[in-house]
């Protein structure tokens, strides 16, 4: 999520990297994004990031509403907009919105997180205006009717079923490790949604949490791309600006949590999986702290790629397990739009036979090694490096700057803290590191999940 100046290739970031000390490797390639923001009178912040390189543009909408916005009997009323958004509107019936995205030659799609929901297009540039109306149309008069709620009731439904009650360890990565982790309603439970709680909506209850959180002020426009700022802008105020906020703004829930406690593992039998699986997880930083920060470089290091510690150890030495995976933000978000309270979280796919127990005390006893003596000055070099090449991949499409930009401004409250992100990296030290896994991966606090295949009787 983040910005342009200088267009930067990804082997040329590799190479400075090698050949330039890590603390000087932000100041050396000058990488970020140009943007310019402004908000119109309806509260609407737009970031606008112009990019000639390619007649190409993407237009985005972060709308400030995730799963933890949701009130309890309301589960997956924030996935369901994400398919709701796309039954048509006033002046764009149902069909049209993909139809003339798709005969453009353009995408798009949606994703709903913890924090936010996510709408894009990218289309050649020339397509622009037609995106406005599309969007704009659908944000000021979407036909949320019975006919469309009930057909994507069922579409989420059948989503729930293809990712988490029919796939293969789905329970423990989109619900367990929430529901393990935390003790709040508001972060524990699970994004993709509840059939009983779907089921039971009433179309006067949808509208409603329409109305209230895709209001121009709970949304952030980002159009990245080729065109011409002025013109943009122009646009942008005829197309969105005449938008209303049609309810009072939504209340900002409580997302604290109580004092971690430790808690029994909690036990899951999965009828998909033929492997066990043990995931470990804790309460995470603040994001804009500096433990923030060294949590993400622990996360590279102890799980990223095969020469993190924790594949070293548990596949090509131990041959306990064949994947793990894991970080800040684990399972339902990742560094980038980690917000507190999050998941510092680790998922251990392990051979049939083996110890849960044993694979358990063998990340603990890593974590703790971390902690006593801190990570290697090479170790940390890797993980500062693959942050960085993941920004570039980021900043090289108009899809990437855009979401970038759209995600600095909702969790860190700025768009340019995007450009500010590598230098912060940069300034973590092996000590930081050290004193932040000693801090918040207590063994004593981790939650625990043990998905076992079913068809094993749940034994180790």
């Amino acid at each position: 999520m983040l910005v342009l100046k200088a267009r930067l290739s990804l082997g040329l970031l590799l190479a400075a990297l090698v050949c330039v000390p890590c603390a000087q490797a932000q100041q050396t390639l000058n990488a970020s994004v140009s943007f310019t923001t402004f908000k119109l009178g309806n509260g609407m912040q737009v970031i606008l990031a112009p990019d000639h390189s390619v007649p190409v543009v993407t237009e985005a909408m972060m709308v400030k509403v995730g799963s933890r916005d949701e009130q309890p009997g309301h589960a997956g009323f924030a996935h369901l907009f994400e398919h709701l958004m796309f039954e048509g509107s006033l002046h764009a019936p149902k069909g049209v919105f993909d139809r003339l995205v798709e005969g453009y030659g353009g995408t798009d799609n949606a994703q709903t997180d913890v924090d936010y929901t996510f709408y894009f297009e990218t289309m050649p540039s020339n397509a622009l205006p037609i995106l406005m109306w599309l969007d704009s149309d659908r944000l000021a008069h979407l036909n949320v009717t019975q006919k469309n709620m009930n057909n994507q009731v069922a579409v989420v439904e059948e989503e729930k079923r293809y990712r988490v009650d029919n796939a293969p360890y789905g329970a423990v990565l989109y619900a367990g490790i929430p529901r393990a982790t935390f003790r709040n309603w508001h972060n524990a439970h699970s994004v993709i949604g509840s059939f009983h709680d779907l089921n039971a909506a009433t179309l006067s209850e949808v509208q409603a949490f329409f109305r209230t959180y895709y209001a121009p002020r709970n949304i952030i426009l980002v159009i990245a791309g080729d065109f011409k700022p002025a013109t943009a802008q122009a646009m942008v105020e005829h197309y969105f600006g005449a938008i209303p906020n049609r309810a009072p703004a939504p209340n900002k829930v409580s997302t604290k949590e109580p004092k971690v406690r430790p808690q029994p593992p909690l036990l899951l039998q999965d009828k998909q999986a033929h492997l066990p699986e043990i995931a470990l997880s804790w309460q995470g930083p603040k994001r804009h702290s500096q433990d923030f920060y060294a949590m993400t470089l622990l996360g590279e290091l102890l799980f990223n790629g095969k020469s993190s510690r924790l594949y070293q150890l548990l596949v090509k030495r131990d041959k306990l397990a064949i994947s793990v995976d894991g970080g800040l933000g684990f399972p339902t978000a990742d560094y980038t739009d980690y917000r507190s309270p999050g998941i510092f979280g680790s998922s251990i796919i392990y051979k049939q036979g083996g110890s849960a127990e044993r694979i358990k005390h063998l990340v603990l006893a890593e974590i703790q090694q971390i902690g006593d003596d801190g990570p290697s000055r090479s170790e940390m070099s890797m993980a500062r490096a693959q942050i960085a090449a993941d920004w570039i991949r980021n900043e090289e499409t108009t899809l990437g700057r855009a979401q970038m930009l759209a995600t600095a401004a909702l969790v860190d409250h700025s768009p340019a803290a995007a450009n500010r992100f590598l230098a912060r990296i940069n300034e973590v030290t092996m000590a930081d590191v050290q004193r932040a896994a000693a801090k918040y991966l207590d063994p004593k606090l981790v939650a625990e999940v043990l998905d076992q295949p079913e068809q094993n009787g749940g034994k180790q």
